[in-house]
């Protein structure tokens, strides 16, 4: 079973289902996406509208339209929230009719559980309100993102493709940690292999990037919640040396897996986003995502590119998500 389906499934069994809204209600996909997670009583969908020509004829999913939406209970949530930061209550009135920060306030007052944006908004107009609302979770250093790509049984997580663009050693280990447990948590991975990609594999290549991977393997290598949790690091790796067996045992001595690796942490942004892509459009992988993480409460990012069938599995993702928060 996929792990879409079995978090789909997860979904159907619980007694509590998540709200989750859909900021770019107007969407054809969304709309498509929104009624199915519906009919399937998985997820109730809550989607944002600018206007009411937007509303399809005979919508009968819950929703709201902004320009004819009382707003004030959302506005003055923003204003108390960004007042500091030098917000006026002028300034929070016209911002709360942008389905961005809407969507990231109804999270944030409770009428929501999750949230899902970014088919047509881009990632920065998605995470901006998200980080400025709802903020990262308590300990959490940073804000992360991971994909899922599934095609048949095989099954993976890798990351981050989307939101940090260079980061140093001490910033790649939280990544690692951060991906490493949503495989674990929330891809369902009984045991997590995750390989720290370079373009060298144990000292084979110098070079500032190796350093900074190999500085990141070294903080983290140790670190008992991994190893609590039946979670594997392994680094400075080269693609071939963690996705090949035979490959594998030749070039990453002392390495203690068994299998290669399911879980890949990329260097940086651009080998990140690079490498999702070639393996979904190429290899022909479903991508789910990104999923972001280390945020208080469930928002998702969808590619702009995503399909109604790629709503539906970020869905399941957030929904699972929030249930954690639900218990």
């Amino acid at each position: 079973m996929s792990i879409i389906e079995t978090l789909k499934q997860k979904l159907i069994n619980s007694s509590k289902k998540p709200t989750i809204v859909y900021a770019e209600g107007w969407n054809v996909d969304i709309q498509a996406a929104a009624r199915e997670v519906a009919s399937n009583n998985t997820i109730k969908p809550f989607l944002i509208f600018h206007k009411q020509s937007e509303v399809p004829s005979n919508f009968n999913l819950p929703h709201i339209v902004i320009e004819s939406a009382d707003l004030s209970t959302y506005s003055k949530l923003l204003f108390e929230l960004r007042k500091a930061k030098g917000l006026t209550e002028e300034q929070a009135q016209s911002l709360v009719k942008e389905p961005n920060f809407l969507a990231s306030l109804i999270v944030k007052s409770g009428d929501a559980d999750g949230e899902i944006c970014g088919i047509d908004y881009t990632t920065k107009d998605t995470l901006k309100p998200a980080l400025q609302i709802i903020k990262t979770a308590p300990g959490a250093k940073l804000v992360t993102s991971a994909f899922i790509l599934e095609k048949g049984d095989a099954k993976y997580v890798c990351g981050d493709c989307a939101i940090n663009l260079y980061p140093n050693s001490d910033e790649l280990a939280n990544i690692t940690k951060m991906i490493s447990l949503f495989a674990k948590h929330t891809a369902g991975f009984n045991e997590v292999r995750t390989a720290m990609l370079s373009y060298s594999t144990i000292g084979s290549g110098a070079g500032e990037s190796v350093d900074k991977v190999r500085g990141a393997y070294d903080l983290i290598k140790n670190d008992s919640e991994l190893l609590n949790n039946n979670i594997y690091i392994f680094g400075e790796m080269q693609f071939d040396a963690a996705f090949v067996e035979k490959v594998m045992v030749k070039k990453a001595k002392g390495i203690t897996w068994k299998q290669p690796a399911n879980t890949f942490v990329f260097p940086n942004i651009d080998a990140g986003n690079i490498g999702y892509k070639i393996a979904q459009r190429m290899g022909g992988y479903n991508a789910i995502g990104p999923v972001l993480i280390g945020l208080a409460l469930p928002v998702n990012d969808l590619s702009r590119g995503a399909s109604k069938d790629d709503v539906v599995g970020l869905s399941y993702i957030t929904g699972s998500q929030a249930l954690h928060n639900l218990k």
